[in-house]
């Protein structure tokens, strides 16, 4: 499974790999800027694609936008499954109005409580 990541804050990889997940079966690509999004999204060929909210130079949503209407006119392939991502429980509800399958909520794992478990 390819999967494509525009995403500035955190290192996919680096995350999945930590957590000791079985990348056997995935491709994992990491792009930390939208330039040239949907060009991209067409060499990469996703079969998902995680779009981050707050990224520049134009943000996620910007991104599926410009993806909905390439896809409108034939110009290329829809992944399986688009997922946006957002601390914004806002900007994920606006993924979902604009075709996103799925949206998941981003938060700083340094800031929970669970960590300074005695």
């Amino acid at each position: 499974m390819r999967i494509l990541v525009f995403e500035d804050t955190y290192d996919i990889l680096e995350m999945v790999t930590n957590f000791d997940i079985n990348l056997d079966n995935f491709e994992i690509k990491q792009y930390w800027d939208t330039n040239n999004s949907t060009t991209r999204i067409k060499e990469y060929s996703p079969d998902v694609l995680l779009l981050d909210y707050y990224i520049n130079p134009i943000n996620g949503l910007q991104v599926l936008q410009e993806l909905n209407l390439a896809v409108s006119k034939n110009q290329i392939e829809r992944p399986s499954k688009v997922i946006g991502i957002s601390s914004s429980s806002t900007a994920n509800s606006r993924f979902l109005q604009f075709g996103a399958d799925d949206s998941i909520i981003k938060f700083e794992l340094n800031k929970l409580d669970l960590w300074d478990v005695k």
